[in-house]
C-alpha cells in the first residue's frame, strides 16, 4: 500500500510538472520532451515520468511521434477556431451568471487580481501574467456558482490557459488583455450585460486574433517575450 501511494505520488508530481511546463510555454508545440532530463530534474526515475506523459498524451497535450518519442502537441488552425467558439458561448453563459451571483468580496479579489497582473506586466514575468490573467478568468468562473459549468469546462481550462499563454506572448498581448479586464470588471460593477457581452467577445476575438498572427510559435515553437 505504501508502495502504490509512493509510486502515485511520484507519477503526479511528474505529471504537474510536465503540465505546467507545456501551460506556461517551457515546453513549446512541436518540441521534444526528454524524459531522462524531467526525470533527473525531478529525482525520480524514468518510469513515473513515462507514466505522466500517457497522462498527458490522454489530455492531448501531447502526442507520441514515432521515433521522436512524446512532443509537445501542435494546434491545428481548425482546433483554435472551435476552441474559441466554445469559449465564447462558455463566457456569455458565465457572465449572465456573474451579474446575478456575484459577491462583493468576489469584485475585491478580481481588482486585486487587475493589481497583481499589472505588476507582473511591467516586471515582465511572463510566468505570473499567464497566472493572474488565467486566474481572473477562473475567478469569474467560480462567481457564476455553477457545478454544471464547472462539470462542463473542467476538461478545458488547462487548453484555454495554453492558448491564452500563447496570446499573451504576442506583442502588446498582456497589457490589451489588462486593459480589456479592467473595463471587463467595471462593466460587472455596474451590472451592464449589453456592454459586458460586447467586451468579453472583444477580449476574445482580440486573442483569437493574436493566436492566428502567431504561426510560427503554435507550430515551429518560436516564442518571444514581448509584451
Amino acid at each position: 500500500m505504501a508502495r502504490q501511494l509512493k509510486e502515485s505520488v511520484l507519477r503526479f508530481t511528474a505529471y504537474k510538472a510536465i503540465k505546467d511546463k507545456i501551460i506556461y510555454l517551457d515546453l513549446k508545440p512541436g518540441e521534444k520532451i526528454l524524459e531522462s532530463e524531467i526525470a533527473e530534474s525531478l529525482s525520480v526515475s524514468r518510469t513515473p515520468v513515462r507514466e505522466a506523459l500517457l497522462m498527458l498524451e490522454n489530455e492531448k497535450l501531447v502526442e507520441c511521434n514515432g521515433s521522436m518519442g512524446f512532443i509537445v502537441r501542435k494546434f491545428s488552425a481548425r482546433e483554435i477556431d472551435e476552441y474559441f467558439a466554445v469559449r465564447k458561448v462558455i463566457e456569455e453563459f458565465v457572465m449572465s451568471l456573474v451579474l446575478q451571483r456575484i459577491t462583493e468580496p468576489e469584485l475585491k479579489t478580481l481588482r486585486e487580481n487587475i493589481q497583481e497582473a499589472e505588476r507582473h506586466v511591467e516586471a515582465g514575468d511572463i510566468r505570473n501574467i499567464i497566472r493572474y490573467e488565467s486566474e481572473f478568468h477562473e475567478l469569474l468562473y467560480r462567481a457564476a456558482k455553477s457545478e454544471v459549468l464547472f462539470e462542463t469546462i473542467s476538461g478545458l481550462t488547462d487548453k484555454f490557459r495554453w492558448l491564452r499563454a500563447i496570446a499573451l506572448n504576442a506583442r502588446g498581448g498582456a497589457r490589451q488583455s489588462i486593459t480589456q479586464h479592467k473595463k471587463i470588471l467595471t462593466a460587472i460593477e455596474k451590472k451592464d450585460f449589453k456592454k459586458l457581452r460586447a467586451l468579453v467577445r472583444t477580449h476574445l476575438t482580440d486573442a483569437q486574433k493574436k493566436l492566428s498572427g502567431a504561426q510560427s510559435l503554435l507550430f515551429w515553437g518560436s516564442i518571444k517575450n514581448a509584451h
